[in-house]
């Protein structure tokens, strides 16, 4: 992996999870805490995944990312916003490059996620 390539700075949050006093947990998206900021190079879309919701199409924007190994930043259910046009995403998952060599992350646009 060349790291030299790594070309968009984007910043990595995670959310809150609260109690409620009945014990149910929730997710508390108004003070999402920062993690780190971290270079990314965002490969380009292989495909439109297309999910039935009743009976409504939805187009799922799939996005493919890689990053410097850290498991401890990318981990699925935090999100990243890319710092030059304030586009969010989801991650989705990720997957380890070689021998800790790099990462790849696969995430959801929020635009995907608001429909």
């Amino acid at each position: 992996m060349n790291i030299g390539r790594l070309d968009t700075l984007v910043r990595v949050y995670r959310r809150v999870n609260t109690q409620s006093d009945f014990g149910d947990r929730a997710v508390d998206n108004s003070s999402p805490i920062v993690v780190a900021d971290a270079w990314v190079k965002e490969i380009p879309m292989k495909s439109n995944m297309v999910d039935q919701a009743g009976s409504i199409m939805i187009n799922k924007n799939t996005f493919e990312f890689k990053a410097r190994y850290n498991p401890n930043l990318w981990a699925a259910g935090r999100y990243f916003i890319i710092s030059q046009d304030s586009r969010k995403y989801w991650i989705r998952g990720v997957q380890e490059i070689g021998r800790k060599e790099g990462m790849r992350i696969f995430a959801d646009s929020e635009q995907s996620r608001d429909l």
